[in-house]
């Protein structure tokens, strides 16, 4: 199994269409069908786009072909905040040209899980946490 292979087995396994795997990972979708079409192989970038995304893929698995596909026996993975969650967090119009604002109290999640911490990373190297 090489890595095009394997990326077609998270979208599977994740549920989504190319498209939809695409705006997870925030590649675009000609990139995607390229790769999944076999034009194209998967680069650093891409890989390291789904392992961000994806943070119970196993690297391991993913770039090498070695090891189980998830870490732990875990199975299909949410993120930490899905995409629709950061979208409500970070609408434009709650936000000051300078600062974000955003909530500090606790947001239900999926499963019954809420957000307890927000990294915010700035271009200039910094961060902030809230």
């Amino acid at each position: 199994m090489n890595e095009r292979d394997r990326l077609v087995k998270i979208i599977e396994s994740e549920g989504l269409n190319a498209k939809q795997f695409s705006q997870e990972i925030g590649v675009s979708a000609g990139t995607i069908s390229n790769i999944i079409g076999g034009r194209n192989k998967p680069s650093l970038d891409v890989l390291q786009a789904v392992l961000r995304r994806f943070r119970t893929i196993n690297c391991d698995w993913l770039i090498m072909g070695v090891g189980n596909m998830y870490l732990s026996g875990n199975e299909r993975t949410e993120s930490v905040l899905p995409s629709q969650a950061i979208d409500t967090i970070l609408s434009q119009d709650d936000l000051p040209s300078n600062q974000p604002s955003l909530p500090t109290e606790k947001m239900p999640m999926l499963a019954g899980r809420t957000v307890e911490k927000i990294l915010i990373f700035y271009s200039d190297g910094t961060f902030e946490e809230r």
